[in-house]
């Protein structure tokens, strides 16, 4: 039985540590792996939605602050672990926790049935800069590999 996977890379490219998600799809598809999409959004909230709709499984890859985890800290976390945050990225967006819920209540055919998060915990997520510290820069190979086990656990 085939499964649809998703791997989701959210940030921006211009926004220093922030664009863990992004960088790390850009390694996945010079790989080229197989049976998985690839898809970037510089959103969060409610817009994810539509991206995830008819997939089995979604890997998804961003940033994290405040973890309590030194900067390159590489995390798996399932939906559980974001029931308390409070907004994305401005007070008028869902949380992810929020997000996945309304997903499956709105959508329960075509919402995925498990979302894991790869979690990296971020040095500066507020400078405008096409360069990660170099904490995040030393990860990137890390987080790379931890999508590649996620996937492959199929």
């Amino acid at each position: 039985m085939t499964h649809r996977t998703l791997v989701l890379g959210i940030g921006s490219p211009i926004m220093c540590d922030d664009a863990i998600g992004i960088r790390v799809l850009q390694e996945l598809e010079k790989m080229g792996v197989p049976g998985v999409d690839l898809e970037e959004a510089c959103t969060s909230g409610l817009d994810l939605i539509e991206i995830m709709l008819d997939y089995d499984r979604v890997i998804i890859v961003d940033a994290i602050i405040k973890s309590g985890k030194p900067p390159g800290t590489v995390m798996v976390m399932g939906p559980e672990a974001f029931g308390d945050t409070v907004h994305g990225t401005n007070p008028h967006e869902a949380n992810v926790a929020t997000t996945l819920e309304l997903g499956r209540t709105l959508q329960p055919e075509r919402f995925p049935k498990e979302v894991k998060f790869v979690a990296v915990e971020a040095n500066d997520v507020f400078t405008l800069s096409e360069v990660m510290t170099p904490e995040l820069e030393a990860a990137l190979g890390r987080t790379v590999q931890t999508v590649l086990e996620l996937v492959k656990n199929d």
